[in-house]
């Protein structure tokens, strides 16, 4: 069945990683790293192509995707909010079964995960005011799995509630 498979977390928590291990196990994956997306927009997104250029982008390459024959979609992205991720959803053009996980560990795990990413610029004070946002919404961010274990670990656990999921989140 074709379906999204969305990776939430603040920086540093392993969302890239866990999609990496992720979309080695069923053929057809396309993974979608938010730091990728974030690449190709200039620090002035904001400016020139309105707020949350970036999720309305991130939707359109996803349902292409999708309208192209994927079996499956994981993006890896931050959605702070139950609000944010729902209007990401709105954005897609197609109507499909959506999993939302989010990955969670320790602050200062992901404190020191994030710092110790190489090429990338570091995020400093915008990790805890992320890590804090999310946890205040965290109960409405889909499933919460602790990233604490080895990260082929937690991705076999996540690839588990994908195949298990009968009822999968579809807020549209």
């Amino acid at each position: 069945m074709t379906h999204l498979v969305v990776m939430n977390g603040p920086a540093g928590v392993g969302k890239t990683t866990l999609c990496k291990h992720l979309a080695c196990l069923v053929p057809g994956t396309v993974c979608i790293s938010g730091d990728a997306l974030r690449s190709f927009s200039p620090a002035d997104a904001k400016d020139w192509l309105g707020t949350r250029s970036t999720y309305r982008a991130s939707a359109a390459l996803v349902s292409s995707y999708l309208e192209m024959g994927a079996r499956r979609v994981l993006l890896d992205y931050i959605f702070e909010t139950r609000e944010a991720f729902d209007w990401f959803c709105g954005h897609l053009s197609i109507s499909i079964p959506i999993q939302l996980f989010t990955i969670w560990a320790p602050l200062d795990t992901v404190v020191i995960r994030e710092a110790s990413r190489l090429g990338r610029e570091r995020l400093a004070d915008r990790v805890l005011q992320t890590y804090q946002a999310m946890q205040r919404d965290l109960p409405s961010l889909g499933e919460v799995v602790h990233n604490i274990d080895a990260a082929d670990v937690v991705a076999s656990r996540v690839d588990a509630l994908v195949r298990k999921s009968a009822g999968l989140l579809n807020p549209r």
